[in-house]
């Protein structure tokens, strides 16, 4: 499998407190199945998390491959960050201050939880104006999606991917994000599933329960799409293939 959404990166945002954290992470991906995860810190959050790219921010992500390698981790770890939306983000993609995943033209975007639509479609659309493709990193969490998930199936005609933690499906992230992500299921409109790992005891990177949901709720070959094929297209810069989106009239 493939974990595009994880904040394995030590001291430098709400993640990995420090290299133990690291290393407890990367095992527990690796024994649950994981061959690749993206570290995809936050970035661009005012006041918080700016971590824009940086020297430092290269070093530390090579001595985090380097112990890795040097601990036995059956495990490839790339760049990538989670970008929060301001109202300069576009403009902050353009100048190079915020990455895509490996190196692609693919960006993971957050919002706040309770943004607006127009907003959010806003800086979606500035992003792909731009020539990158956006994907919406646990759209099951904002309230305006859950209240009219209609929006999100329009932008997902538009272009839009989406990203879906592991966790909603398991109702870790309460009743509302869990029917939110059966319905995104339903429909057709998940991209991908992530960890959003943040500790080892906490949100882990351990993927093999899912597999098996997602399997056992509706097909391998499902699971297996959301799982290793996208994220794979995606770190590959490569197109993604859907399924065909349900429209919500037919439910």
């Amino acid at each position: 499998m493939v974990d595009l959404h994880t904040h394995i990166l030590p001291g430098i945002d709400d993640g990995a407190r420090n290299w133990e954290d690291s290393y407890r992470m990367a095992a527990i991906a690796a024994d649950s199945g994981v061959d690749t995860l993206v570290c995809t810190h936050h970035a661009n959050v005012p006041s918080l998390y700016q971590n824009y790219d940086s020297r430092y921010l290269d070093e530390l992500f090579a001595e985090l491959k380097d112990r890795l390698r040097r601990g036995g981790f059956p495990l490839q770890v790339l760049r990538g960050m989670e970008i929060y939306s301001t109202e300069d983000v576009v403009e902050k993609i353009a100048a190079g201050l915020l990455l895509p995943l490996h190196r692609t033209d693919y960006y993971l975007i957050e919002f706040d939880f309770h943004e607006t639509p127009d907003f959010m479609e806003e800086t979606i659309f500035g992003i792909m104006d731009l020539g990158k493709r956006p994907i919406i990193a646990h759209p099951e969490r904002y309230v305006c999606l859950q209240d009219e998930p209609e929006i999100l199936h329009f932008w997902m005609r538009k272009g839009l991917l989406t990203q879906v933690n592991r966790g909603s499906l398991q109702g870790n992230f309460g009743s509302e994000c869990e029917e939110s992500a059966r319905i995104f299921m339903k429909h057709h409109m998940v991209t991908c599933l992530a960890s959003d790992a943040h500790r080892p005891d906490e949100r882990s990177t351990e993927m093999g329960r899912i597999f098996r949901q997602v399997s056992l709720e509706y097909s391998g070959q499902i699971a297996r799409q959301l799982l290793s094929d996208n994220p794979r297209r995606i770190l590959r810069g490569g197109k993604i293939i859907h399924r065909n989106l349900i429209p919500f009239d037919m439910r």
